[in-house]
């Protein structure tokens, strides 16, 4: 059979199509990746907060719980991941939820990572919230760098 879309797969989840699993050929399994399914079943974007809502709470229910200690029953993961989808069984659009990041955060970033080798990620994006570039180019002038490498960061 040919390769399951994203689309398809969630299109099935909405609609509850838990007996598909078996209806799926061995490549079309392994194109059903639980790990990611997570994050795009819990967020719809419409303007109903119930169903929202609904989403999330049985996404964490249902899914969630147990995921870790269900990885090796992958039809079990994929009747659980129906059960979350909404009565009226209609599609939803699906969204994945990412990383918030702020503008510039990640030049900042590369830039404490290389001034702070030793540190820790999340300090180190921390640093990168509380710090305004100007204050950086400034820390980094009392480092004795030179402005074309300070450049390359701002």
């Amino acid at each position: 059979m040919s390769k399951l879309a994203l689309k398809d797969i969630l299109e099935a989840v909405d609609q509850g199509g838990r007996d598909l699993w078996d209806l799926f050929d061995d490549e079309q399994r392994k194109d059903v990746k639980f790990f990611l399914m997570n994050r795009y079943v819990s967020a719809v974007r419409t303007s109903n907060r119930e169903v929202q809502e609904h989403f999330v709470l049985a996404t964490n229910e249902y899914f969630n719980k147990h995921f870790f200690a269900l990885t090796k029953h992958p039809k079990l993961l994929w009747q659980l991941l129906c059960a979350c989808g909404y009565e009226n069984r209609q599609v939803y659009n699906h969204e994945w939820i990412g990383n918030k990041k702020k503008e510039g955060e990640g030049k900042k970033l590369k830039f404490l990572m290389k001034l702070h080798p030793s540190m820790k990620i999340d300090e180190l994006e921390l640093m990168a919230e509380l710090y305004t570039p100007k204050e950086l180019k400034a820390l980094a002038r009392e480092q004795c760098w030179d402005e074309k490498e300070i450049a390359k960061y701002f």
